[in-house]
């Protein structure tokens, strides 16, 4: 769908330029119209058929659609009834933002609060704060360390009395963390901090899983912990990577509640949101589940994402039948770029009491 999607942009304002907004006099130049849909065109070639370069391939389609297509696209649309001008004016004003998101848009680090209140949850864990982070890719920062720094010191300044990593440590190769290792084991909360796979870290199992290890963070693969006060207990689940194709299913969730006992709380680690509807919220009682995965398109403009062509939940709250799935925006994706869908750290605080929504 999404190469689909890729063509489709790029034909449909060539057409428009072509035939209505170009006068007869444009002649022979008219051609020059074609180059860049044929580059974006030859470099999805290569995407899908030369291994070695595939995952640069696809960052310079991304790049390619951000500075080329999307300009171009806006171009034809306001062109066509305004005229060239106005189409000129959208068209530059657009790759302006596109390049403030790339050269400042990834920097601007949130720190996002909310509190969900459940009427299960034990009175023990009342004002129990978990931080959730998400999808670093961190090898697109190998140049900008400070930014990974940034991200440690303000998750450790939340005072979290947990932290938990919702999946996606690297973009393609476990050596990408090495820079950074020194920074992310300085991660520290009073129960520590929890973590799952993302579909990414699939891309070099063994070595994230040492890696992980590592660091001091626990790694869940269908699995689950059993945090207590007293004689309360709080269990935190995570699974490995299931969702949406084509990233394919490899976590068993019936696996990973076994034996926990029946009327215990649980959150459960996810790292596609696509599961909660998939398996999660007709099968279980799993009653909050976190998730990233899709970095809200990092695009927003209000409630538009190009992350809601493909996910029906993709940023922030959705509650149903008295369950709750929050999904995390992330710090990082595979280029630097945020618009809007700002990197994010989660601070959720759980409460005794009324759920939200139903």
């Amino acid at each position: 769908m999404f190469l689909l999607l890729i063509i489709l942009m790029n034909i449909i304002p060539d057409v428009i330029i072509w035939n209505c907004v170009f006068t007869t006099s444009a002649g022979e130049w008219k051609w020059l119209l074609l180059l860049p849909t044929a580059a974006i065109f030859c470099l999805m070639g290569m995407a899908m058929t030369i291994r070695e370069i595939r995952q640069r391939s696809i960052r310079l389609i991304i790049e390619a659609t951000l500075f080329l297509t999307i300009p171009k696209l806006m171009f034809s649309l306001i062109a066509w009834p305004f005229g060239w001008p106005a189409g000129l004016t959208v068209a530059a004003a657009v790759i302006l933002l596109f390049a403030y998101a790339f050269i400042d848009g990834w920097k601007i680090l949130k720190v996002k609060e909310e509190t969900f209140a459940f009427p299960d949850l034990p009175e023990a864990f009342d004002g129990y704060r978990i931080l959730q982070i998400s999808d670093f890719h961190i090898g697109t920062f190998v140049r900008h360390p400070e930014f990974i720094e940034k991200i440690v010191e303000t998750a450790n300044n939340q005072n979290a009395d947990l932290i938990v990593f919702t999946g996606d440590l690297i973009n393609k190769k476990n050596s990408e963390v090495q820079p950074f290792a020194s920074s992310l084991a300085q991660l520290t909360a009073k129960d520590g901090v929890l973590s799952i796979l993302g579909n990414h870290d699939y891309l070099d199992l063994n070595d994230v899983v040492k890696t992980e290890e590592m660091l001091g963070w626990q790694l869940l693969k269908n699995s689950h912990v059993i945090l207590r006060r007293g004689q309360h207990a709080l269990a935190i689940i995570g699974v490995e990577q299931t969702g949406r194709p084509p990233f394919g299913a490899r976590g068993k969730l019936t696996k990973a509640l076994a034996p926990i006992p029946d009327g215990t709380f649980k959150i459960l680690l996810t790292h596609d949101p696509s599961h909660w509807r998939m398996e999660v919220l007709d099968t279980t009682d799993i009653q909050l589940t976190l998730s990233g995965h899709t970095h809200g398109g990092q695009l927003k403009m209000g409630n538009l994402s190009p992350a809601r062509l493909f996910y029906r939940e993709w940023g922030g709250i959705y509650t149903q039948q008295g369950r709750t799935l929050y999904v995390s925006m992330g710090v990082g994706g595979r280029v630097p770029f945020r618009l809007g869908a700002w990197p994010e750290l989660n601070v959720l605080t759980l409460k005794s009491g009324k759920a939200k929504g139903g």
